[in-house]
């Protein structure tokens, strides 16, 4: 008999995995970080986003990302073009200033195979120009200083080991104010000067820096090389206000510096870093900055920005920013499964979270129809981009908030010369007001949200961030399509939005058994599985059926109707389990899934009695000769058949060997939440009227034969095992110490009777221990 473990120690071990909240769950129990589970649906952007991409809303420290802005790169390539003649293509630039390795350059220069090694390039055709010999000395040296720079990526090249590239040491052979001063060119000079700056930067010579940058680029000048050497400027003033005004010029007026400032920036110093600010722009760039990085509520500084520059690209962002995390603070707990927000404060009270939920809930609405309110009284003095953003934002705040006629209203304001993104929002927005409003069972309906969904997916390829757009789009439209009755559908789109759900998913990548059925074992009914596997099977599907499919439907219908047959089973069905297996290739549970390794012993011999040792694991389960012994024994309705039936049904629950037979996963601790379906107890309290956690059919099945047994040591072996029955049942829930206290388990009468009565059979002598008589009062 497998010892007992105490109520106590019980009751520590779940708690402890409650709290710790990781416990393993067979076939799909992993979760994702706060950031992938968050939902957004709003993405339009306006020309000039791009470099303020780190810092959108994000459960993160910043939003990850894997593109930088070339921006200020092309404007670099585009300087050296109009220096040395407009024949000159800027992409040849780029390629060596930029794609070109230090090493490689140098070499080629060396050997004199420039032209060889980079044929047809325009860039090295006029640096190879006699005219031009210092622009190509400046370029020279200014791969040898990039070598230095990242030296420690680098190896000894194969080919010319010792290679005296490494050991350059810029101050024994450089004199960076000889060669300033020397070159007559201002263009070179600038760019010497800058290479001197940077290199001073870096070796915290800070007065060299700032000497360099007040003599070469604090007057009034067009080169990207002014907000770059300012960048390093800014970093070595040691009064931080001013430091601060200082990066914001750098943040406004280029693109490549601008998650560098934001990582320097001090924070909590914005009344004296305004008071340096010389104008209106000024000021709202600052104040813009201390706000792109608030997971906190953020009208109050979009109202400020709008006074001192109502049509700022900052603006429209950190509008952006609040709709997202409105979003989040909404939508995420309302269609994921964890149930919070991805951004949570620390003085959340967690230990009762519905509670904090409603109020939370009922404060986000009044502040999102604050900023609502809001942004529609400014609306009208906008213009152009701005105005269909701002737009856009308002009809996705109605949407957030169920207004889907007000929302419609302001979709339809958006202009249709508005960019692509804009437009692929205004795109989404009436995909949610079909998804509210038309019947989502018409063939017509379906296929224009297919175009809506399309049209988003085609822009994916060239902006990766949509995936969480599409991620959020298809969690909500599968739970409207829920909401209508439309189970398969519903499920079909669940898996359309994980897998779209940034990668985060193996299982979706590289689909199994369980990925294809694991929303419809929690949500469908027998019903349902028919829906499903007639789809599967039908040739003519509409383009919305094709869509939903691709990627989702089970390549095997065996697939379904070993998922009918299990409901079929949890229903107490066994008749239709059976017509339903049988239908199937009978060496199905050998080659799928995980059956043969969970589904392999004896499951007429209760595992609850066995020793480790004692149990065999060769045991060929055949789920339709399951079923067949099942009915049999049912209809011999004697003792020895019902207390068959009594093992049977305790080994198919949680407890039991043959816990496959009735469900999918299986977990270690109480209320386990799976992060892609939610939390399952309820439904698995369900299964066979309770039989999975409560034991309440073996239960049934042990008190039949007990009652109907003349046999003494089956009535010991179904005493025995209606206690067990009892016990289960009672510590089936996770409960407090308190609640124990308040209801203590108490052996019933089948125990004492094991202890008397059935003292002189073979069972009692087989199981009887001083643990088990312990329960005796």
């Amino acid at each position: 008999m497998e010892p007992k473990i105490s109520p106590i120690f019980m009751r520590v071990f779940s708690s402890l995995l409650f709290v710790l909240s990781v416990q393993f769950s067979f076939a799909c129990g992993w979760s994702v970080s706060p950031e992938t589970s968050r939902l957004a649906l709003f993405k339009a952007q306006r020309d000039g986003f791009f470099k303020l991409t780190p810092f959108y809303y994000s459960a993160d420290n910043y939003y990850a990302t894997n593109t930088v802005s070339s921006v200020d790169q092309e404007k670099n390539c585009i300087e050296w073009k109009k220096k040395l003649g407009n024949g000159i293509n800027p992409d040849d630039v780029h390629k060596i200033l930029y794609e070109t390795d230090s090493e490689q350059f140098q070499t080629a220069f060396e050997n004199k195979t420039l032209k060889s090694v980079f044929p047809k390039n325009t860039f090295v055709e006029a640096l190879l120009l006699s005219k031009n010999k210092a622009f190509l000395n400046y370029i020279l040296l200014a791969k040898k200083l990039e070598y230095g720079n990242v030296e420690y990526t680098k190896w000894e090249s194969w080919d010319q080991v010792g290679s005296n590239y490494k050991n350059y040491d810029l101050e024994d052979n450089f004199d960076f104010e000889k060669k300033i001063k020397s070159t007559k060119d201002s263009f070179l000079k600038q760019r010497y000067a800058f290479l001197a700056l940077r290199y001073y930067f870096y070796a915290q010579q800070k007065q060299n820096v700032m000497q360099l940058y007040d003599s070469y680029f604090a007057s009034e000048s067009n080169t990207i090389l002014k907000p770059w050497a300012l960048y390093y400027n800014a970093l070595c003033v040691e009064n931080l206000p001013l430091q601060n005004y200082l990066l914001s010029k750098v943040f406004n007026s280029c693109e490549e510096k601008s998650f560098a400032v934001l990582q320097h920036y001090n924070w909590k110093l914005t009344e004296e870093t305004l008071a340096l600010a010389q104008n209106d722009e000024e000021r709202s760039v600052i104040l813009a900055i201390e706000s792109l990085r608030n997971p906190a509520p953020g009208l109050k500084s979009i109202q400020e920005i709008y006074e001192l520059s109502p049509n700022s690209l900052f603006l429209s962002f950190l509008i952006g920013r609040e709709v997202n995390k409105l979003e989040d603070w909404i939508f995420t707990p309302q269609y994921t499964n964890d149930g919070a927000p991805s951004v949570v404060f620390g003085d959340t009270d967690w230990y009762n979270y519905s509670k904090v939920k409603e109020e939370n809930f009922n404060k986000d609405i009044l502040y999102l129809r604050e900023l609502e309110y809001y942004l529609i009284s400014i609306r009208e003095q906008t213009f152009g981009e701005q105005k269909d953003y701002i737009t856009a934002a308002i009809a996705q705040l109605c949407f957030i908030d169920d207004q889907v006629d007000e929302g419609k209203k302001y979709t339809d304001l958006i202009s249709n010369k508005a960019n692509a993104s804009i437009q692929m929002q205004k795109n989404i927005q009436l995909a949610l007001v079909s998804l509210k409003q038309d019947d989502l069972k018409d063939e017509k309906v379906q296929n224009q949200l297919y175009k809506y969904f399309d049209s988003v997916e085609n822009l994916v390829e060239t902006d990766h961030g949509l995936f969480k757009n599409l991620y959020s789009l298809y969690r909500i439209a599968s739970n409207d399509f829920y909401i209508k009755g439309d189970v398969v559908t519903a499920g079909l789109l669940w898996m359309k939005s994980d897998i779209k759900n940034e990668g985060e998913y193996a299982a979706y990548s590289n689909p199994y058994f369980f990925s294809y059925i694991g929303y419809f074992d929690r949500n469908a009914s027998v019903k349902d599985v028919d829906l499903l596997m007639a789809l599967q099977q039908k040739t003519d599907k509409t383009p919305f059926e094709k869509y939903i499919c691709s990627g989702t439907i089970a390549p095997n219908i065996n697939y379904y109707k070993d998922l009918k047959g299990t409901i079929a089973f949890r229903n107490n069905n066994l008749e239709l389990a059976y017509e339903t297996f049988s239908s199937m290739p009978q060496d199905f549970w050998e080659k799928n899934y995980e059956y043969k390794n969970y589904l392999n012993e004896n499951p007429f011999t209760p595992k609850i009695l066995q020793k480790q040792e004692e149990r065999k694991f060769d045991y060929r389960f055949n789920k339709t000769d399951f079923i067949v012994k099942l009915i049999q024994l049912k209809k011999q309705n004697t003792a020895s058949s019902n207390l068959q039936l009594a093992h049977a049904y305790f080994n198919v629950s949680y407890l039991g060997n043959s816990w496959m037979m009735t469900a999918y996963d299986w977990s270690s601790g109480a209320s386990y939440t799976d992060y892609v379906y939610g939390d399952n107890t309820e439904n698995e309290k369900k299964y066979q009227n309770g039989n999975y956690y409560n034991l309440k059919m073996a239960k049934m099945y042990y008190e039949k034969a007990l009652k109907m047994s003349k046999n003494s040591n089956e009535k010991a072996m179904a005493s025995l095992m209606i206690f067990e029955c009892n016990y289960y049942d009672h510590y089936a829930e996770l409960i407090s110490e308190e609640e124990e206290a308040k209801n203590p388990f108490k052996a019933g009468r089948e125990l004492v009777n094991f202890y008397s009565i059935y003292k002189t059979t073979p069972t009692f002598k087989k199981y009887n221990c001083p643990l088990l008589k312990s329960f005796i009062n």
